[in-house]
């Protein structure tokens, strides 16, 4: 079978590899479609928290047809099954022709999402769900996410309007600033404005949630300068690299809360009834519309063209590989 396979970092090729074969509580997914995710990015470069021994195919979700089940009855049950699945912990991911993953991290679709929807169910959708979770219980009336263009804000975005929380995007271009000028509160980091707008905006809420994507620089620190005090500041990816500049003052005087969030980390704390519960409201999201912008979608012999494409306009929306 055609598989992509990392043999080291950025080292990533086309190649021809087995087959797999099914064993006890697995099932072998047919593959259709896989995206291309910021946490796809960083294990192609070494920098994402779970580590795999190599030669290993990449890939964090997908979805596909189970055709191959081993003994266990969840396994069966999902043969012959439209799923959205994750790789597993161990061995290869999504970017193949086949994928051998415990059936725990498999869920059917629904007729209504499509395989396109389905190979992204699990990323965006269950990170955007634990991101509101957080907004609630840190009881935020105000929602701030840079990487602003980005499909996960804007599946936040719409999220947050369901339940009353102001949401404010920090792009990085007027041309972002102008896309999102009629859905939500939206300022352009690069403004010479910037912070005086941010600082009117903050003054107008009692205590915000801020999740950055960036992870490195002064950036995530400014924005943060300017939010009420007690707000807390997630830090859940690293599209900068590098370091980051704390100013110490603004955490003495104003109380901040800095925490980390990941995914797998978040889904591992969770019993298999709740995160069951997660999925299955994500279905009904993507069916009532809630659905995830493809700018493209390319063959996996093009996989270099739709990393680079990704990479280059994130907030343009995903791009997938056909499998």
């Amino acid at each position: 079978m055609k598989a992509l396979l990392l043999t080291a970092p950025n080292t990533l090729n086309l190649t021809e590899v087995e087959k797999p074969q099914v064993s006890k509580g697995k099932v072998l997914v047919k593959m259709a479609f896989a995206p291309v995710n910021p946490s796809d990015l960083s294990f192609l470069t070494g920098n994402y928290g779970l580590k795999k021994e190599m030669p290993v195919v990449p890939g964090l979700e997908g979805s596909g047809i189970v055709v191959e089940a081993g003994s266990g009855f969840l396994a069966k049950r999902l043969l012959g099954k439209r799923v959205a699945c994750a790789a597993p912990n161990t061995g290869n991911g999504t970017w193949a022709q086949f994928m051998l993953t415990d059936a725990t991290k498999c869920v059917p679709l629904k007729e209504k999402v499509s395989l396109e929807q389905g190979s992204m169910l699990f990323v965006n959708p269950l990170t955007a769900l634990a991101f509101i979770d957080k907004a609630k219980k840190n009881k935020a009336d105000l929602i701030v996410m840079n990487a602003g263009g980005s499909a996960l804000a804007a599946m936040v975005m719409e999220l947050a309007k369901t339940i009353g929380i102001t949401f404010l995007s920090i792009v990085r271009s007027a041309e972002g600033v102008k896309k999102l000028s009629e859905k939500c509160l939206v300022i352009d980091s690069g403004s010479v404005d910037f912070e005086s707008e941010l600082n009117a905006i903050g003054k107008k809420y009692n205590r915000a949630i801020f999740f950055d994507a960036v992870g490195g620089g002064d950036i995530p620190f400014r924005i943060l300068n300017f939010l009420p005090e007690r707000s807390t500041m997630v830090i859940y990816g690293r599209l900068s690299l590098e370091k980051a500049i704390l100013e110490s003052g603004i955490m003495i005087f104003k109380n901040y809360f800095i925490e980390g969030f990941w995914l797998a980390k978040e889904l591992a704390n969770k019993s298999i009834l709740r995160a069951l519960l997660d999925t299955r409201k994500v279905q009904k999201l993507l069916s009532q519309g809630y659905e995830t912008n493809i700018a493209h979608t390319l063959p996996i012999e093009s996989f270099l063209d739709g990393i680079k494409e990704y990479q280059q306009n994130m907030s343009a929306g995903k791009v997938l590989l056909k499998l």
